[in-house]
């Protein structure tokens, strides 16, 4: 889908037939143009209760990597779990379907792959910096510190994702974690 402000003059990259006011050769795509349609309608159908949807699993989610975090720290208290972007901040002023969090000594693709391995699914860094974390200006900006850069993962959810995923994933980190920080240099 193309939004074309009134006004704005852009060039076709298809071309031929004149069609579509010569922006674009071809009859329109009518089952994309409904497809569209109904992918519009079922994202914003009910939307405030998939977005509450969200922050109840947001919160579930948090509550469990500190718990995890509480359980797993080392002897100097180093080695729990950071909750990244959230500090004196009311939880539904932050985007619903992420979670950014830093596991002190382990490092992200580290841990990625070992949820892999089971069946949890998630991201290195920030999404603005996935392949280099160590580049990632977002991930400074809210405060993530050096040591912590290369030990960030991002959760994502969406109005598919059940508590029982969430259960799922906090049960294989606390599992995990405690496997991969015999590696942790202390």
């Amino acid at each position: 889908f193309l939004y074309i402000k009134e006004n704005t003059k852009i060039r076709p990259i298809i071309f031929g037939g004149g069609q579509q006011k010569g922006m674009r050769s071809g009859t329109e795509n009518v089952p994309a143009i409904a497809g569209l349609g109904l992918a519009a309608k079922l994202i914003y159908g009910g939307h405030s209760e998939k977005t509450e949807k969200l922050y109840e699993l947001k919160k579930m989610l948090i509550d469990g990597l500190y718990k995890i975090g509480d359980d797993n720290k080392c002897a100097d208290g180093s080695c729990g779990v950071v909750i990244n972007g959230i500090d004196g901040i009311d939880i539904k002023e932050t985007a619903p379907h992420v979670v950014s969090a830093s596991f002190y000594g382990i490092k992200s693709e580290v841990l990625l792959h070992a949820l892999a391995a089971k069946g949890v699914y998630v991201s290195s860094g920030s999404a603005c910096s996935s392949n280099h974390p160590e580049l990632s200006g977002t991930l400074k900006a809210i405060g993530v510190s050096d040591e912590l850069l290369d030990s960030t993962i991002r959760f994502s959810f969406s109005v598919e994702t059940t508590k029982e995923q969430v259960e799922y994933a906090l049960e294989v980190l606390k599992k995990q974690l405690p496997i991969l920080k015999r590696f942790i240099k202390q």
